[in-house]
Formats: C-alpha cells, sequence, structure tokens
C-alpha cells in the first residue's frame, strides 16, 4: 500500500490510474516485463482525454528534449490490427499526421506503439529498438 502511494506521487495520476515514466532503455518486450514486475503494464491511453494528459505528463517529464516512449499498443498479431497488451482493440487513435512522415509507415517491420515526449503524437516502430517506457497502475487499492 504505501509503495503505491509512493509510486504516484512520483508519476501522474488520471482517475484511478497512475502512471510513471522510466527513464531507461528497453526494447518492446523488456519494458512490458518491467511494467509487470512492477505491478503495472505498459500505458494504454484509451481516449482523448487520457492521451492528452499522458502527452503533458511525457512533454514535462523529459521538457526540453524529445524521447519517444513504449506504449501498450501493437500490431503484432495481424498487420494493421492495433491491439492494447491486454488484448483489446485500440479504437482512439494520436498517429502523427504531416505531409513529410505520416504515421503509421512501417508496415509490417515497424509493429510497436511509442508516443512522442515533444507533441504526444504516435509513431510506429520496430520492436527491439530500445527507448524510456511509461508503466500504468491500478491505484484504487492506494485509496
Amino acid at each position: 500500500l504505501l509503495k503505491e502511494k509512493q509510486r504516484c506521487e512520483k508519476g501522474h495520476r488520471i482517475g484511478y490510474k497512475c502512471y510513471l515514466v522510466y527513464n531507461s532503455q528497453e526494447d518492446y518486450a523488456g519494458a512490458s516485463r518491467k511494467c509487470i514486475e512492477r505491478g503495472g503494464r505498459m500505458a494504454m491511453p484509451r481516449d482523448r482525454k487520457e492521451q492528452e494528459a499522458l502527452a503533458d505528463y511525457v512533454k514535462s517529464f523529459f521538457h526540453p528534449g524529445n524521447w519517444p516512449v513504449w506504449l501498450g499498443i501493437n500490431d503484432l498479431r495481424s498487420e494493421g490490427l492495433y491491439l492494447f497488451d491486454d488484448g483489446t482493440r485500440v479504437t482512439y487513435f494520436q498517429w502523427r499526421k504531416h505531409f513529410l512522415s505520416s504515421q503509421p509507415d512501417g508496415g509490417r517491420r515497424e509493429n510497436c506503439v511509442a508516443m512522442s515526449s515533444d507533441d504526444g503524437d504516435w509513431w510506429d516502430h520496430y520492436c527491439d529498438r530500445s527507448m524510456n517506457y511509461m508503466c500504468e497502475f491500478d491505484d484504487r487499492v492506494a485509496l
């Protein structure tokens, strides 16, 4: 219980969830494993409100730099079908849209999703790329 409260003091609370960015580099599978070992899972923004709050948190964490963080989203099971790590289908997207580099653009090679810390946009990446990551924890037990 104390660990849960301390974790959210360092992180960011949205509703009954606590989010914490880890400034250490892991590939997608390693980041997922680290979140599970800590009692959570990789962050899975499910709607615009949650996405915007997480984007603000990540931006403030890394400001003024731009360091992407892994999210718990991938299309490993079926190309173009993005699922959260819990197996549910992603229905809200925040893909980068730009005339030079719109996302997703990796086809079958880039299957894991990261959030850019400067603008909160999502990019698809090679899953074996090392990046920072963000975990989410159910914070109801800490109330």
